[in-house]
C-alpha cells in the first residue's frame, strides 16, 4: 500500500481536497490505489488557519455593520445574525474535517508521543525539520510542529507492513535539502536509524505530482476478454491516402519510430522541476541585453504593481497536459495552470485600500509597505525527450487563456507503463 501523507502547506488553499486536481487523488484513494493520511498536527494547523480567517472576515463585517449603525440604520437583527453565524463557524469547520476523514481511503494519524528530551536534542543539534533563523541580532528556532509531522511519517513507516511505502507531499523548507530536490539528509538519517529501506519513503511537491506517482504504481488492467465477433460481409474500406513523400516528413516520422517510450510520471516530474525552480526568482523589470529594461524571459504574464517582486509561493491547480512540439520531434510541450504568490514592496502613496489586487502583509520602512499578490498563470514547459526521459529546456509563465473545453493529452509518442 502507498500512504500519501499530506503536509500543511500542500493543503493551505484547499484543506478538504474538494477543488482543482485534489478530488482525483481522493478518487484514487477510494479505489484502493493509495491511502491519504492527514497527520493530526496538520488538521489542527489547518483548523486554526480557517478559524482565524473566519474571525478576520467577521471583524471586517462587524465593522461595516457598526458604520451603518453610526449612520442611523437599525442593524440590530443584522448584528445578531452575524454574531450567531460566527459562533457556528468552528463547529462547521470541525464538521467539514469529519466529513473528509469519513471518505474511503482517507484517515488521520494521531499526534506522535515524542519524548521532550528527544525534541530538545534535535532542536539544539539544529537537525531538520528545526530551522534556526536570525531576527535582528537574535536567533530563533522554528519547526516544532514540522517535527511532529515528520515523526508522524516515521511512526507510519514503522507500524506499516514491510512492503508499504509513504509518499510525503510537502514543499516546506524545513523538510527539504538546500537544492529542494530531495528530502533533507537529517530526515534520511532518521530513516536509516530506524533500519527502514530508503526506497519506502519518497516525496512530491504538490498534489498534482502525487497523482502522477500514484497512477504510475497502479498495475495496468488486463485486457477484457470478449466474445468473438459474428462474421459479417466486410464493407469496402475507403482508399487510404498515400503517405507523404516529403523528405522532411519522412525523416520526422522515422525519428518518431526510433524514440524510446517515455513514462508519464517522468514527464510530470521534469515539468514540475522546471516550475518549482522558479521559486524566489524575480519577476520585476531589470536591465537586459542592449541596455534596455524588461522582464525576465520566463515572465509573460501581467505583473501586479509591486516593486522588486519575487515568486514566494507556487500552487499548481491543474495536471500537466502534453503535446508534441510541431517544430521538433524530440520536444514535448507541457502545460498546466498554477497560482503564483508574489511578494515585494509597494510605495505607500500607490496603495489604495479598495484595490484588492495587492494585499499588505507588513511594513518595510517609512516609505514602502510589504505587499503580496496572487496571480493565476498558464505554465508552459518545453521538455527534451530524446534520451527517453524529459529534460527541461525552457519554462514560461503566461496569462491564462480562456477555457474552450477539456482536451485529453495528444501524444504521438509512446508512454511507458
Amino acid at each position: 500500500m502507498l500512504f500519501v501523507v499530506m503536509d500543511t502547506n500542500a493543503l493551505f488553499r484547499d484543506p478538504w481536497m474538494t477543488r482543482d486536481a485534489a478530488p482525483k487523488l481522493v478518487d484514487l484513494a477510494a479505489t484502493g490505489a493509495c491511502k491519504i493520511v492527514y497527520p493530526q498536527v496538520v488538521i489542527d494547523e489547518l483548523r486554526r488557519q480557517r478559524v482565524e480567517s473566519a474571525r478576520g472576515a467577521h471583524e471586517d463585517a462587524a465593522a461595516s455593520v457598526q458604520q451603518m449603525r453610526a449612520a442611523g440604520s437599525d442593524v440590530t437583527q443584522t448584528a445578531n445574525d452575524l454574531s450567531a453565524a460566527h459562533d457556528r463557524i468552528e463547529a462547521d469547520i470541525d464538521s467539514t474535517f469529519h466529513a473528509v476523514l469519513a471518505r474511503d481511503g482517507v484517515h488521520a494519524a494521531p499526534v506522535p508521543k515524542v519524548p521532550t528530551s528527544d525534541l530538545l536534542r534535535r532542536d539544539l543539534g539544529r537537525r531538520r525539520p528545526f530551522l534556526e533563523i536570525e531576527q535582528g541580532k537574535t536567533k530563533k528556532s522554528l519547526g516544532f510542529r514540522d517535527v511532529l509531522i515528520w515523526e508522524s511519517v516515521l511512526e507510519l513507516l514503522v507500524g506499516a507492513e514491510i512492503d508499504d511505502k509513504v509518499l510525503f507531499v510537502t514543499f516546506d523548507n524545513g523538510f527539504l535539502a538546500e537544492d529542494k530536490k530531495s528530502l533533507h539528509q537529517d530526515l534520511m538519517d532518521d530513516v536509516d536509524r530506524l533500519v527502514i529501506p530508503r526506497n519506502r519513503i519518497s516525496w512530491s511537491r504538490n498534489i498534482v505530482e502525487a497523482i502522477a506517482i500514484v497512477e504510475a504504481q497502479v498495475p495496468a488492467s488486463p485486457p477484457v476478454e470478449t466474445m468473438p465477433p459474428v462474421e459479417e460481409t466486410p464493407e469496402p474500406k475507403p482508399t487510404a491516402s498515400r503517405p507523404s513523400k516529403n523528405p522532411i516528413d519522412v525523416a520526422v516520422n522515422e525519428l518518431k519510430q526510433m524514440r524510446s517510450p517515455v513514462a508519464k510520471v517522468d514527464l510530470v516530474k521534469a515539468a514540475t522541476d522546471a516550475l518549482y525552480d522558479l521559486m524566489n526568482e524575480s519577476v520585476s523589470e531589470q536591465l537586459i541585453y542592449g541596455g534596455d529594461y524588461g522582464y525576465p524571459s520566463f515572465v509573460k504574464f501581467t505583473v501586479p504593481a509591486i516593486e522588486d517582486a519575487a515568486i514566494a509561493g507556487i500552487d499548481q491547480t491543474t495536471e500537466f497536459s502534453f503535446k508534441e512540439d510541431p517544430a521538433s520531434p524530440d520536444v514535448i510541450i507541457a502545460t498546466a495552470v498554477a497560482v503564483v504568490t508574489l511578494e515585494g514592496g509597494l510605495y505607500r502613496g500607490d496603495w489604495h485600500s479598495g484595490d484588492g489586487e495587492v494585499s499588505i502583509i507588513g511594513e518595510l520602512n517609512n516609505h514602502y509597505l510589504e505587499a503580496s499578490a496572487e496571480v493565476e498563470v498558464r505554465v508552459v514547459v518545453q521538455l527534451d525527450i530524446e534520451g527517453g526521459s524529459g529534460i527541461p529546456i525552457d519554462v514560461v509563465l503566461e496569462d491564462p487563456r480562456p477555457a474552450v473545453g477539456i482536451v485529453d493529452d495528444v501524444l504521438d509518442f509512446a508512454l511507458a507503463d
